[in-house]
């Protein structure tokens, strides 16, 4: 007797319908719109080089002297060739995937004395906002940190930089701009803030002369028509992103002159993610989201996200250097850490693809 092959055909219909509903919840969906600029990334997975074994997060800037300047934590550095330090940085020179770097200062032992979270570079000085103590421990705070031999050695400050914060509300990005600073929009610094593992970012803006003033910080509070709201009352300050979805340690900001916008590059936890540990499950912080818009504050749209971008190994510190943009801005080379498999700075080049 011939077997029939349709004898529940509603069950598989919803057998299918489940699967598919299923796998696509299973997605972090974006939280902000398609780019009206940017279609996508094309990633060149081939093209990925690996430098600083041991070392992670890897922060940068691009200053006047026409070098990255990179932080890093836990480590020795780009060789292993020095003692572990607690928070290190390193000069690097070229252009991915031909790079050299010089390790050139290193402070704290092998752990717990502090970890980079961003820097900035202009006039003849290099800033570095750092956490004090452990960056796991969601009530440490921000200390700041100065260079003005291009980081031979530093003044290390290691008072809370901005003691109107709450406990744990820590800088978490710059908006970068060319070499030394050149090309940025006008005389401030934009720097975003937030909670660990936390959703929202704040940005606040203070004169490059004032930065290390924090009596000088000015806290984006909106917007009247185009235009953005100030106030240097800490209660009033809006967001100035958000993600449900949430991140972990930093965000990268990168202006991208020749296309007139900035890259917001940030991870981001797939769902059922734990949230609460401060790394949780690893295999579920392997994200990327890539972001843009035509001011620091926005409005943001969206550009790439994945919930696994290349592997499901855990990933953060995604950051775009400024001066591996290629003229025509559709080129960049993105960097990023994540221990134990990326326990390192890794470079991939993109192609973006212009609508």
């Amino acid at each position: 007797m011939k077997q029939r092959t349709d004898r529940f055909p509603g069950a598989w219909l919803l057998a299918c319908a489940a699967i598919f509903l299923w796998t696509d919840l299973s997605r972090a969906e974006p939280p902000y719109p398609p780019s009206p600029v940017i279609a996508g990334i094309d990633w060149q997975f081939d093209s990925l080089v690996q430098h600083g074994a041991g070392s992670d997060q890897w922060p940068c800037t691009w200053a006047d002297d026409d070098n990255v300047y990179a932080a890093w934590g836990d480590g020795c550095g780009w060789d292993k060739a020095g003692p572990k330090h607690s928070i290190g940085v390193t000069r690097i020179f070229g252009i991915p995937p031909d790079l050299r770097g010089e390790d050139l200062w290193g402070a704290g032992p092998g752990s717990g004395f502090g970890k980079p979270e961003a820097l900035i570079a202009y006039d003849g000085s290099i800033y570095m906002f750092w956490t004090r103590g452990r960056s796991k421990d969601d009530a440490a705070n921000t200390s700041i940190a100065v260079s003005s031999d291009y980081e031979a050695s530093w003044t290390l400050r290691e008072e809370k930089a901005f003691p109107w914060a709450p406990d744990g509300f820590r800088v978490r990005g710059i908006a970068q701009f060319g070499k030394g600073y050149e090309g940025a929009m006008d005389d401030f610094v934009y720097v975003y803030f937030g909670f660990s593992r936390a959703n929202d970012l704040y940005l606040a803006r203070a004169p490059k002369a004032a930065i290390l003033d924090a009596s000088r910080y000015e806290w984006f509070t909106g917007l009247d028509g185009a235009q953005p709201l100030w106030s240097r009352e800490f209660e009033r300050k809006r967001l100035a992103f958000s993600d449900p979805n949430g991140y972990i340690w930093h965000v990268g900001v990168t202006f991208v002159p020749s296309i007139g916008r900035f890259l917001f590059s940030k991870p981001h936890y797939s769902p059922g993610a734990d949230r609460v540990d401060p790394e949780g499950d690893r295999s579920k912080v392997s994200g990327l989201g890539i972001f843009d818009a035509p001011k620091p504050w926005g409005p943001w749209t969206t550009v790439y996200y994945e919930d696994r971008f290349y592997d499901a190994n855990f990933k953060f510190t995604y950051f775009i250097p400024a001066k591996y943009l290629s003229a025509d801005g559709k080129s960049l080379w993105l960097t990023w850490s994540g221990p134990p498999e990326y326990d390192n700075v890794n470079f991939v080049r993109g192609v973006l693809r212009l609508e």
